[in-house]
């Protein structure tokens, strides 16, 4: 199991534009602004996820791919998280699931709240691989997480504080 920081242009979002609870984004982000580490984002190099790509969405895929050809993991939770670290300038802790086992050893961060309780952690590799699959074709576009908080901040569907410190980083 393997955790780094990364910037907000190097994980593709999911299609949950813009977020499900506002309230819960803007705990986050008070936490992001006084420095408190937030748990860890679950994520899988795109490599792994293009395997489980049909023909179709794959094209799509090379299309964004061109245009954001640093962004190289696919996040399967925590659009709350990386919005609110994006927008108040921090980098992004995630967790890299390669195989069963990263997931195994990820579920026992759940003693110490370094990783959240969901699905994922239920999952096999595979599993998490077919449900981006499924996501995706449902609603076939991507969107590095650097460009879901800067088309929320541009759409004014956040709060001023927010939208200013997206602004000001």
């Amino acid at each position: 199991m393997k955790t780094l920081e990364l910037a907000p242009n190097q994980i593709i979002t999911l299609n949950d534009y813009p977020v499900h609870s506002d309230s819960v984004l803007m705990e986050y982000f008070a936490k992001c602004k006084s420095g408190e580490e937030v748990p860890f984002v679950p994520v899988i190099r795109k490599d792994i996820v293009l395997k489980y790509f049909d023909d179709k969405l794959l094209e799509e895929f090379e299309i964004f791919e061109r245009q954001n050809p640093i962004a190289g993991y696919f996040m399967l939770d925590g659009s709350h998280r990386t919005t609110a670290l994006t927008l108040a300038g921090c980098k992004i802790r995630v967790i890299i699931y390669q195989t069963d086992s990263d997931i195994m050893e990820a579920k026992k961060l759940l003693a110490t709240d370094q990783i959240l309780k969901s699905g994922t952690l239920e999952d096999s590799l595979e599993e998490n691989c077919e449900e981006l699959y499924r996501h995706f074709k449902e609603k076939p576009y991507f969107m590095t997480v650097e460009q879901k908080a800067a088309k929320m901040v541009r759409e004014k569907i956040l709060p001023q504080n927010m939208r200013k410190s997206y602004r000001l980083k």
